[in-house]
């Protein structure tokens, strides 16, 4: 049975990552959001849904490639046969800060989402994905996520894919996993708290 997650807003008792949301704040990196106390699952642990910024997300075009699939079971069925490293042409507004996760082209992770990951012992695939602006010539190092082996993971509570019904698909992570995140001085990405419906 798969599991199904609506989203819960949700008001943060933990001191560190109480800390973590001022100091993401003060320097515009991060934002969580907050709200009255709701019902978590999973022995009262929190577990948020975590998604890019939206107004940083309208500073860049990324040109896709005909040779990466957006189709999220197209681009799993073809993973191991893709080349292993991949360049993309990208255009960005002066503003814009690479962030450490982008769902809204490909679903990419930066160097720092990818140590998490391993940290908390995630098996994950990856392909590198440089992303080169086209004006500045600006390089920046991504990993694209191979996603099958973490839908609706039950192997692992710190990080997993879920689908929705559109057929898109979100992360959810675990408290631990997001002040790991945190902690590393993540940007661009904003944590929202979900909850497992019954």
């Amino acid at each position: 049975k798969e599991t199904s997650w609506r989203l819960v807003k949700v008001s943060f008792s933990t001191l560190t990552l109480q800390k973590s949301i001022i100091s993401g704040r003060e320097h515009g990196t991060i934002n969580i959001k907050k709200g009255n106390y709701g019902e978590t699952m999973k022995g009262n642990l929190l577990y948020f849904y975590i998604k890019e910024n939206p107004e940083n997300m309208r500073g860049i075009r990324i040109y896709t490639s005909e040779n990466i699939p957006r189709n999220i079971d197209a681009l799993n069925e073809r993973f191991y046969e893709m080349p292993r490293e991949f360049v993309l042409e990208i255009e960005k507004t002066k503003d814009f800060i690479f962030p450490d996760l982008m769902m809204n082209v490909y679903h990419l992770i930066s160097e720092r989402f990818r140590e998490v990951l391993l940290l908390f012992d995630i098996e994950n695939f990856t392909k590198r994905v440089i992303l080169i602006d086209k004006d500045s010539g600006e390089m920046k190092n991504y990993y694209l996520l191979y996603t099958q082996n973490l839908l609706n993971a039950d192997f692992n509570n710190f990080f997993r894919v879920v689908r929705e019904e559109n057929e898109n698909i979100r992360f959810i992570v675990n408290l631990d996993f997001a002040e790991s995140l945190i902690r590393r001085g993540v940007k661009g990405i904003e944590f929202v708290e979900a909850e497992e419906s019954v």
